[in-house]
């Protein structure tokens, strides 16, 4: 992927966060409507913010970046301070409406699980600086795919579920299946990532392609989203149709390899938005 590209990929991610919310909100209750959009606007804002974050992070260390990545991001570091300085209020205004106040047992919860996957985003990357990798959360071996796909079914699918729940208890089945299909969809989808990376990322991570190889890493990617389309299903009031998005995914990720061409990352990514599109227009 050349550094060109870094700011769409970020545009094309935070875009499909903001369908995540939309899919989540109507997989949780489709008679309630689409979301506000504000919401969903203010969780692609924080999306971009906490990409661009974690890339700042790594440029500030040696090799924590490709090259290309490193000098893109030196050319344009007044367009991502101004673009920064735009979308860190827009996130801020849009999403405190719906900020959980601890009144209940289902906000305590939901407190708990937003400041848990605060702290994965922050961290994820570690601090600034070559000593700051040791605090990075992506290197402990193992984990990387797991917190991503935490952070993501956190926010993406509890946070609209309770929302919709009101002062009722938000905590079920429904949600349950909910952010397990979720936290499963962006980990398949984070694996032809780690393809990529594989022989970039410290080999001390045990990446999934660093232990299980190309062939290993795209069949759990595949097997991972047919648990995705499983748990949708079991979902009280939903059909096939749900599924649809999650049926475009499997050939993009069987189609993973080490050397592929930007467009085929900026696609993955923006499935997740296609997702969204093509279940609130069934």
């Amino acid at each position: 992927m050349q550094g060109r590209f870094l700011l769409w990929s970020n545009a094309v991610i935070a875009a499909g966060a903001s369908g995540c919310v939309l899919r989540s909100w109507h997989l949780a209750s489709a008679e309630m409507g689409p979301p506000p959009w504000s919401f969903a606007t203010g969780i692609g804002a924080a999306t971009w913010l906490a990409y661009t974050w974690q890339r700042q992070v790594k440029s500030t260390r040696q090799q924590g970046l490709r090259k290309d990545h490193q000098q893109w991001l030196k050319r344009h570091q007044q367009t991502l301070t101004v673009v920064s300085a735009v979308l860190l209020p827009l996130a801020a205004v849009a999403l405190a409406p719906y900020a959980p106040s601890p009144l209940n047992t289902s906000s305590l919860l939901l407190i708990v699980g937003l400041v848990l996957a605060g702290m994965l985003t922050l961290f994820y990357p570690g601090l600034p600086g070559t000593w700051g990798s040791k605090y990075a959360l992506r290197r402990l071996p193992r984990m990387k795919l797991l917190w991503i796909g935490a952070t993501w079914a956190l926010i993406t699918a509890a946070w609209p579920a309770w929302i919709q729940s009101g002062t009722a208890p938000f905590i079920g089945l429904n949600t349950g299946l909910m952010m397990a299909e979720r936290g499963l969809v962006i980990m398949a989808l984070t694996l032809p990532f780690d393809i990529r990376d594989r022989d970039w990322d410290p080999p001390e991570m045990r990446t999934v392609p660093q232990q299980w190889g190309v062939l290993g890493t795209k069949c759990l990617a595949v097997v991972m989203l047919g648990a995705a389309a499983a748990a949708t299903l079991a979902m009280d009031g939903t059909s096939g149709t749900a599924c649809m998005g999650i049926a475009i995914m499997v050939p993009l990720v069987a189609a993973a390899g080490a050397h592929r061409m930007p467009w085929y990352y900026a696609l993955l990514d923006a499935t997740l938005l296609l997702d969204a599109l093509l279940i609130l227009t069934h």
